[in-house]
């Protein structure tokens, strides 16, 4: 090969080859992302949902005492087993509570992949079941934005602001820097690059069946980072009370959100 073949193909390498590869590199980090390996701890809970619509959280170790006392959740309660994993300080609830209440400059909630918008216009071509993805990805939308808006209330009266010049404030910085996206591609690389989900910038990310879920699980694999992951829809609907009840969340009277 003479030096003028060579360096042609020295500048297809450089200029086409390498930018691919670095992004599907990025790409496939997404999978070191949502399966980050062995957790430092994990714990197991138990959500009962009741017939009345009511939603209890017990450890799995409350719940088997109360069934060794002989107490069982009412006739057509439904169960759900979540275990949920610490990769950052070796305590789940607190990993829970540092990843959801820090402050963040952003947040994004991934709600899916792109057939998630079958939902819409063609449910019955969706993987999984649209009522409960709707109302996890509202429910989750809903838990964030809260706490994005306190955080925010509580700097704008640090900045000299009255009460009500600070909530106009916190309001208009949460929609200014919140958005929903589709894990699609592209999305997937940010998050494998850390453009998303890192200390700036909260990323809570739904993996359900259409995701190809196989465990009903929750954990934060680095800072500013929230997997949500169930086997069914119906399970991150529930995950995501889960959640709530660990940070000791509740929810503003006037709100309209699910419960």
């Amino acid at each position: 090969m003479d030096q003028k073949r060579l360096a042609v193909v020295l500048v297809v390498l450089l200029v086409v080859v390498a930018p691919i590869s670095y992004v599907l590199y990025l790409y496939h980090g997404f999978g070191a992302v949502i399966n980050p390996g062995a957790p430092k701890a994990s714990t197991q809970y138990v959500m009962i949902y009741t017939p009345s619509g009511q939603f209890y959280a017990l450890t799995a170790e409350q719940y088997q005492k109360l069934i060794e006392e002989g107490t069982r959740p009412p006739a057509g309660s439904k169960l759900f087993n979540v275990t949920i994993d610490s990769y950052i300080t070796g305590s789940p609830e607190v990993d829970l509570n540092l990843t959801v209440r820090s402050f963040y400059e952003y947040f994004t909630i991934v709600m899916g992949n792109p057939s998630v918008t079958n939902c819409k216009d063609a449910p019955q071509l969706y993987i999984g079941d649209c009522k409960y993805r709707t109302l996890a990805v509202s429910e989750i939308s809903g838990v964030v934005s809260n706490i994005f808006t306190t955080n925010y209330y509580i700097k704008g009266l640090q900045m000299g602001y009255d009460n009500a010049t600070a909530k106009q404030y916190a309001f208009n910085q949460t929609w200014l820097r919140y958005r929903k996206v589709y894990l699609n591609f592209w999305t997937k690389v940010d998050i494998g690059r850390g453009k998303l989900g890192n200390e700036n910038h909260l990323a809570v990310i739904l993996i359900g069946p259409a995701e190809g879920a196989t465990e009903n699980r929750i954990f934060a694999p680095r800072k500013g980072t929230l997997v949500i992951e169930g086997t069914t829809d119906e399970t991150l609907r529930a995950e995501v009370v889960l959640i709530e009840n660990i940070i000791g969340f509740s929810w503003p009277e006037n709100s309209t959100a699910t419960r």
